[in-house]
């Protein structure tokens, strides 16, 4: 019987590639295609599937993406393993995603070969990880902890993921505008992150904006 496999990736093209690769030696099959994290999680409800291959980042849909999306599929099934095809090489995403469970972490530049192999490397039990993003977990044995933010940035930190914007922070707070951005950007040039849907995987997992997580990094 033939490995089930169900695929995601919000771009159609990256799916009918992935589907070619991962069928093309006939030892596995895609029973289920989805564009976006809901469309993955109503798939997993109804199909019987052996592994999931999916992206990061799927704009689109009820159900929120990235991080908070492998949180579900952990919780929701646990036994099913998943590979991550993804662009992102920030070391605190890719860390937080190997804790979530995710057993198989491919580039997507890297070509067919990263998928064929993470496929085959995670159905045989094993872990897979990318030459391109290995240096990049590497890295994040190495991350700083909140503990490294100052009070201030800290709490504009914590208010931004709350969603405020920087103008409704800076009033709240009293303070310009201009320190409200930089303290934020401070914050996550300390902690490794580069955007704010990196941000905002990284308050998921740390649960920032909570009294656990402010007495967390004030120890």
């Amino acid at each position: 019987m033939l490995t089930r496999i169900v695929i995601a990736d919000d771009h159609p093209l990256m799916l009918f590639g992935t589907r070619l690769v991962i069928e093309a030696e006939g030892r596995y099959s895609v029973v289920g295609e989805a564009q976006c994290a809901e469309e993955l999680l109503d798939l997993l409800a109804t199909e019987v599937v052996d592994l999931v291959v999916t992206d990061f980042s799927m704009p689109g849909g009820k159900r929120p993406d990235g991080q908070a999306m492998l949180q579900a599929l952990s919780r929701n099934h646990p036994k099913i393993p998943v590979v991550l095809v993804t662009m992102i090489t920030n070391p605190t995403t890719l860390n937080m995603a190997m804790r979530t469970g995710v057993r198989g972490l491919v580039y997507k530049g890297s070509g067919v070969d990263g998928l064929r192999n993470a496929v085959d490397s995670v159905m045989g039990g094993g872990i897979y990880l990318d030459s391109e993003l290995a240096p990049c977990l590497q890295e994040a044995g190495r991350e700083r902890t909140l503990s490294v933010l100052s009070p201030k940035e800290l709490e504009v930190l914590r208010l931004y993921v709350s969603g405020p914007s920087i103008t409704e922070i800076a009033a709240q707070l009293r303070r310009t505008v201009s320190t409200i951005s930089r303290q934020r950007l401070s914050a996550m040039r300390k902690l490794g992150i580069s955007n704010d849907a990196e941000l905002f995987a990284f308050a998921f997992e740390e649960k920032l904006g909570t009294p656990q997580a402010m007495a967390t990094a004030g120890e």
